[in-house]
């Protein structure tokens, strides 16, 4: 049986890693409404990383993992100094927390795969960005450096996130966010066109394993189905 650090069971880790990803969520002045949301949704892509596990058949390590990795990948949302950096700033939280929890590198290789996918799940890069980015986090705590190349545990994290941010009830936010409702028809039809064209533009995005590559087509054929018909309706 596996043992998670000072935690023995895996059950016992995952219910620690929840409560501290909600209350590292909830110590910021964002509101309630919006603090809500990101612990929900990190919630959701765990529970897509559990269902690809399954799906791909892996191991149950890896699988423990990968939900993990999942539920813990937004933490540090609110922790960088440029939102691009928000992987890099969350990876410096879980490395903290798995220290904490006694687990380490050596012990668990597969951690050290969640904490570099964590780092790079926003933008594919796990070591600070060149151009746009900053080189630490609000606290200035820099960030981690990795020499090695992401296994296909680190870079699914991304993956299921994405899933989740073109999901279904991803439409309803995505409409409250922009005030759909407060623009006029002819802005609405604007908007629904620009994102569209974005749509498209990201339906063909290439994924590391079969299931992840057709849940996100699938997600991202459902919304342009979804935005045609509102765009004829009120058209």
């Amino acid at each position: 049986m596996q043992q998670f650090g000072k935690y023995g069971s895996f059950a016992n880790f995952r219910s620690a890693m929840d409560t501290a990803l909600s209350s590292h969520l909830a110590a910021t002045p964002k509101s309630a409404a919006t603090q809500k949301y990101r612990i929900e949704h990190c919630r959701r892509v765990a529970k897509i990383g559990r269902r690809l596990a399954d799906a791909e058949n892996m191991g149950a390590a890896e699988a423990a993992w990968l939900e993990i990795g999942c539920l813990l990948h937004d933490i540090g949302k609110w922790d960088a100094q440029i939102p691009v950096d928000h992987g890099r700033a969350g990876a410096l939280v879980v490395k903290d927390l798995l220290e904490k929890a006694q687990i380490t590198a050596e012990e668990y290789p597969l951690a050290a795969q969640v904490v570099q996918g964590i780092a790079m799940h926003v933008d594919g890069q796990w070591n600070p960005r060149a151009d746009e980015g900053s080189d630490t986090n609000k606290a200035g705590q820099p960030y981690l450096y990795f020499s090695n190349s992401p296994t296909l545990l680190a870079r699914v994290i991304g993956e299921c996130d994405d899933i989740d941010r073109y999901s279904v009830y991803r439409i309803h936010d995505t409409l409250r966010y922009v005030d759909f409702l407060a623009k006029s028809t002819a802005e609405q039809i604007s908007w629904i066109e620009e994102y569209l064209a974005h749509l498209e533009s990201i339906s063909a995005t290439p994924r590391h394993t079969p299931h992840t590559q057709q849940w996100w087509e699938e997600n991202i054929d459902f919304q342009i189905c979804f935005f045609q018909k509102l765009r004829a309706e009120i058209s």
